[in-house]
Parts: C-alpha cells; sequence; structure tokens
C-alpha cells in the first residue's frame, strides 16, 4: 500500500508503493505525451519499458506522488539510489558513462542518486483551482523530496535526465547543474543529460527542508 507522507489538505504526498508502480508509469507517459506531443496517445512499447525500468529500480528508489482530493496522481518524482552495477537510463539512452563522471571528480562520492519520472499534471492543476493556487509548492516539493537523498552527504552527486526547459528553470531556482551529454527528444521533449553535487543542490534544499517528509514530525501510516 501506498504510505502518506503528508496531507496538505489539499493535496497530499505519498511514497508509491511496489503493487502501484503501473500507475506511476502510465502517469508519466501520459503527461508527457499531452504536453510535448499534445496527445494522449501512449506508445505501448514505451510504456512496457518504462515499467519494466520502474519495477527493476523498485528496491532501490524512492518514488513520490503528490495527489488531489480524489486520490488521483498529479506529480511524480523518483530518486534512485545507484548500486555501482546496473545500468541506469542516462547510460542507454544518452550514451553517459557514471564511470566516466565519476572519473572526472576530484573526489569520491559517498552515493551517486539518479533522479527521474518527473512530471506534473498541468492540465488537471489549471482546472482546480485548489492545485493551481499551489502550483510552485507542488514543484517544490516534488523536487526537495528527491534531492534530500543528495543533499544527506555532503560528497553525494546526481544524475538525471531533465526536459531542457526545466533544466533552464532549475538556474532560477539557483540549481546549477552541468549538462554531461548531448540533448535528444526523449519521452517527448528535448532532454538534457545532467549532473549535480550535493553542495550545488544545499542551497534549494535548505531553503525548503520544511517541505521534506523526513523532517515532518509525524508518524506516518498507509492507505
Amino acid at each position: 500500500m501506498d504510505i502518506l507522507l503528508n496531507d496538505f489538505q489539499d493535496f497530499s504526498l505519498w511514497l508509491v508503493s511496489h503493487d502501484h508502480l503501473n500507475e506511476v508509469s502510465s502517469f508519466i507517459l501520459r503527461v508527457n505525451h499531452q504536453v510535448h506531443l499534445n496527445s494522449n496517445i501512449i506508445n505501448y512499447s514505451d510504456l512496457l519499458k518504462t515499467r519494466k525500468l520502474d519495477l527493476d529500480s523498485y528496491s532501490s528508489s524512492f518514488f513520490y506522488a503528490i495527489k488531489n482530493r480524489k486520490h488521483e496522481i498529479v506529480g511524480t518524482i523518483k530518486a534512485q539510489k545507484w548500486d555501482g552495477n546496473s545500468r541506469l537510463p542516462i547510460e542507454d539512452d544518452f550514451d553517459v558513462k557514471v564511470v566516466d563522471v565519476l572519473n572526472e571528480l576530484s573526489y569520491t562520492p559517498h552515493e551517486v542518486w539518479h533522479i527521474g519520472r518527473f512530471a506534473i499534471d498541468q492540465q488537471r492543476i489549471k482546472t482546480d483551482p485548489f492545485l493551481r493556487k499551489n502550483r510552485v509548492v507542488i514543484l517544490k516539493l516534488l523536487m526537495v523530496n528527491a534531492l534530500q537523498h543528495i543533499y544527506a552527504n555532503l560528497t553525494n552527486i546526481l544524475i538525471a535526465e531533465c526536459d531542457k526547459k526545466l533544466f533552464d528553470k532549475l538556474r532560477l531556482m539557483e540549481i546549477y547543474s552541468s549538462q554531461i551529454g548531448d540533448s535528444k527528444f526523449y519521452l517527448g521533449s528535448e532532454t538534457v543529460p545532467m549532473f549535480n553535487t550535493a553542495i550545488g543542490v544545499k542551497k534549494f534544499v535548505e531553503q525548503h527542508i520544511a517541505l521534506c517528509y523526513s523532517y515532518q514530525q509525524q508518524d506516518l501510516y498507509t492507505a
């Protein structure tokens, strides 16, 4: 069962269970196709690939979802701890080798985290006045809960495939990341392979740390 992390009345933050990963995979593709291709048609092969990747990485990942009052998903993000051996999407789809990235660093990271599955259903948010007034909070809520895993140790690093528009927007949020490969059309949009460090996300996390579930003084319960 999904775990409720925080209830904001108009929306809530959840840790997604193994049983509901299919819902997340479908949500990701649907939102990306709506936003970037203006289509509700999902390529079945893309769906199968996404579901397999999510299932295979579940044991080393945190899948976060924001749901509205109707218990519908309106946003997702995933933080996966790299085990040092498995191949990450950025390696297969962007030909960026994690080992090569690590070799360019002047220190050995404590952990390497991959951030992915970031999507927000803007159409659903626009039609819900409660969500619309909190759209910036929803964005920051997803990001800070994923980034807290990198922030946990200042030698940690993150890698990700990031929508080009979001990549540019992150700079406005004082998250300065580096592009580590050629961009390509991926899951419906131009996507940039990127890299950052715990130091690079430190300011953003500390500014929004009250939104991190691990800092909330409340018990978790399932539903």
